[in-house]
Parts: structure tokens; C-alpha cells; sequence
């Protein structure tokens, strides 16, 4: 849907869709409640995670002129009109096939899920405006407005969110609840334009830091909770395509560890023998090696995110104490995430914190130490460092691994 021209007098036309719902809730708010029979149906078409459309200066400069408020930010009605005129065109929303005027909808009845959308619409408009350089746009001003509201509607989504998990679900809170889990985790993977790796967690003392890494561990148990309505879900293409025929990614049998590289094997305390997919490092080493040769594609996406579902709390504590091999496997999908150089809210944080670990292991000097540990850690930071590319070929690792043994420069 086109933005409308700007008449001075004109209401726009994002009103028909987006606002009165709003008028409509307002309503229900104050006791008249409304009928009629609820749509629950989800369109069939499923798009998934690539950039949202790039706003050009005019229209960035028509939202800028949309009210602002020195408490909010920018104002709800701004953020729904950034919405109709971005969030349609293109793919957008990583959650729900970029169904946004569904997830628009079922946030009437879900207050949390409107509030944490229009966080991530705030959160897309402040870095549209930092990455435009035409003259008059992305002024502190204005930048500090999309920053004041995505805070503010994210604490309020938070307050409404958390009260919806007390409570029973059914298909629309299963769907409210895990699209809004989505959407948090997307929050907290967007930096506020500084992708220096010295400002990475890696590096800092603060005793949040990995908060980032604890938001996006909550939808895991989520993920349980609703299984029951996942075939009905408006998501039901995304949880298919978070794994493979082969259930390579999921699954309840023991997967073996045969692809695995030997060396990543040693650094982990594994070895091609080893059954307990308990260990705090087998199953993320095991489907570190299967993304390996994944290609990046719209069909890809979610089995890369599939990873972070692997990590427990026991691996959010040893990077905690800076374990090594902690480090060491999310640097390395954070590596392979860098493929997705494409994603606005993806890559900087890729990006940042994937050479922040490169930096940090080296400063560590695991190149220089003797003998076969000395060996070891060469050949894993060749990989460190290469993970960023696709594999030209399909080659198979323990060929990969053959040619590393021959490297044995402790000056690399």
C-alpha cells in the first residue's frame, strides 16, 4: 500500500487499516463491547526472514513530521503509519511469514503484541534514520525519538507479556505469546548503531551482560508449552522449516557426532564414540558442523537460528567464567551468521560480537601454546576465521580437517 500525498488536510491512509482498530479497542476499553465472529485464519503464503523495504528520505521525512511526544517518542499512530507503508511491501517481520496485518489484528485482543511490534517498529525506524544521509533526516532529535519509543513500548509489551504467561492459553495466546518472544529477541539482537567490538559483552564487566543472551533463551521452554497448538499456528511454516526430512536439526534419537572435525571434538572433551547428547557441548558442536555447508537462503534462516535453542543454562554460564570453548562455538555461529549480511537487525550484532571473540580468543594467545594443544587451537581459529564465508564446493570435513593437520606455524 502506497503512502498517501500530503495535503496539509488529508487524514492519512493508514487510518483505514491501522487506526481504528485502535478506536475500536479504545471502545472495548470503556465497556462497550463490540461482536462478531473472531477471524482466525492465517494466509497461506509464507515469506521468510530478509530486510524490510528501504524507506526513501521522503518518506522518512513524512514520518518525521508525524506528532512526536517527549515521553513516547514517537507516537503510536507514526509508528502504525511506518508500519503500512514498510512492513507489507517486502518481507519484514522475522516471525509469522511477515503476516503483519494478521499480527496487527491479533494484537487488538493481545495489547502486548501491538506494543512490542510497534517497539520493532520504532527500533526500524531509528536505524533507517541513522543509516539515511540526506540532508535533514537522522538528526539526534529524531534519532533519540525512535529510541525513547521502542523503550518505552517495549516496557510496556514486557508488563503485558508477563501477564499473559500466568495465564491459560489457547491458539490466539499460544500464537500472541511466542510471535511476541520473537519479536523481544529481535529487540535485543538490534544494537543502537555502534558495532564497535570493544563495546562488546565480550569485553565487559557489567553483570548484565549477557542479558541479550538469557531474552533469547526464554522461547525454548515456550516453544514446549505450546506444542499442542503448533499444527493450527500462523507459524506452523516456520517451525517446518526450523529442520530438515532428516530431522538433522530436531528430533528425540541420539544424532551422531561422525561429521564433526576432530579437533573441534578435542576442545569440546568429546570424541566420535561419544553418546550423551546432554553434554553441555554436544549438541551445539553437532549442529555447528551440519551449518557448516547450509547455504544462505530463504529457506535457511531458521536453521541457523536453531542453534541458540541448544545452549542451556550451564553454556550461559561458562560464558560467563569466559570459558574458552564456550566462547569459541558462538563465535563461531556467530561467524555463520555474518553469511545473513543482508538482516538490519541481524548482522551489526554478528558482526560486532564475532570479532570481538576472534580478538579476545587471540589476546588469549591459544595460537602460541605448545605442543598438540598449541596445534589444536590453530586449526580452530582458521575456522573461526573463515566461518563468515559459504564453502565454495561441498567438501566433506574430514578433508577439510587433513588439510589444517599440515599447518603447524606457531606464528600464525
Amino acid at each position: 500500500m502506497s503512502p498517501a500525498a500530503d495535503d496539509g488536510n488529508a487524514q492519512p491512509a493508514y487510518q483505514v487499516l491501522s487506526f481504528q482498530p485502535h478506536q475500536e479497542a479504545h471502545t472495548r476499553q470503556s465497556g462497550s463491547q463490540q461482536g462478531g465472529e473472531e477471524n482466525t485464519s492465517a494466509v497461506a503464503s509464507y515469506n521468510t526472514p530478509f530486510p524490510f523495504a528501504q524507506p526513501s528520505a521522503i518518506s522518512l521525512a513524512n514520518t518525521c513530521l508525524q506528532s512526536k511526544t517527549t515521553t513516547r517518542g514517537i507516537s503510536r499512530v507514526s509508528l502504525l503509519h511506518h508500519i503500512n507503508q514498510h512492513f507489507h511491501s517486502t518481507p519484514g517481520l522475522e516471525t509469522a511469514g511477515g503476516q503483519i496485518s494478521f499480527i496487527v489484528s491479533l494484537g487488538i485482543n493481545r495489547p502486548y503484541l501491538l506494543d512490542v511490534t510497534l517497539a520493532v517498529a520504532a527500533c526500524h525506524l531509528r536505524h533507517m534514520y541513522q543509516a539515511n544521509t540526506s540532508p535533514g533526516l537522522g538528526t539526534p532529535d529524531t534519532v533519540a525519538a525512535c529510541r525513547v519509543a521502542e523503550h518505552y513500548q517495549q516496557s510496556l509489551a514486557i508488563c503485558g507479556f508477563n501477564r499473559a504467561l500466568t495465564e491459560r492459553f489457547d491458539q490466539e495466546a499460544s500464537d500472541s505469546v511466542l510471535i511476541s518472544s520473537m519479536m523481544f529477541s529481535l529487540l535485543s539482537f538490534a544494537l543502537d548503531n555502534d558495532d564497535d567490538p570493544s563495546q562488546s559483552w565480550v569485553f565487559s564487566k557489567a553483570p548484565d551482560r549477557l542479558a541479550w543472551f538469557s531474552l533469547n533463551q526464554g522461547l525454548a521452554p515456550l516453544l514446549v508449552n505450546t506444542k499442542q497448538f503448533h499444527d493450527q499456528s500462523i507459524l506452523r511454516n516456520m517451525f517446518e522449516a526450523s529442520d530438515d526430512e532428516e530431522k538433522t536439526f530436531h528430533g528425540d534419537n541420539v544424532k551422531s557426532l561422525s561429521k564433526v572435525p576432530s579437533h573441534w571434538l578435542r576442545l569440546c572433551g568429546l570424541d566420535y564414540t561419544s553418546e550423551d547428547p546432554d553434554q553441555v557441548f554436544y549438541e551445539p558442536v553437532r549442529i555447528l558442523t551440519e551449518l557448516f555447508h547450509t547455504p544462505v537462503d530463504h529457506q535457511s534462516f531458521f536453521l541457523y537460528m536453531a542453534f541458540f535453542g541448544k545452549l542451556g543454562v550451564e553454556f550461559r554460564a561458562l560464558l560467563e567464567d569466559n570459558n574458552e570453548q564456550a566462547m569459541w562455538l558462538l563465535g563461531y555461529w556467530l561467524g555463520l551468521l555474518c553469511r545473513f549480511d543482508h538482516i538490519w537487525w541481524l548482522s551489526a550484532r554478528a558482526r560486532r560480537d564475532y570479532r570481538a571473540i576472534c580478538i579476545w580468543l587471540d589476546k588469549r594467545k591459544v595460537r602460541r601454546r605448545a605442543g598438540e594443544e598449541g596445534l589444536m587451537w590453530r586449526q580452530l581459529m582458521i575456522d573461526l576465521e573463515g566461518a563468515t564465508q559459504p564453502p565454495l564446493e561441498l567438501v566433506t570435513w574430514h578433508s577439510h580437517s587433513l588439510e589444517q593437520q599440515q599447518i603447524g606455524d606457531p606464528s600464525l
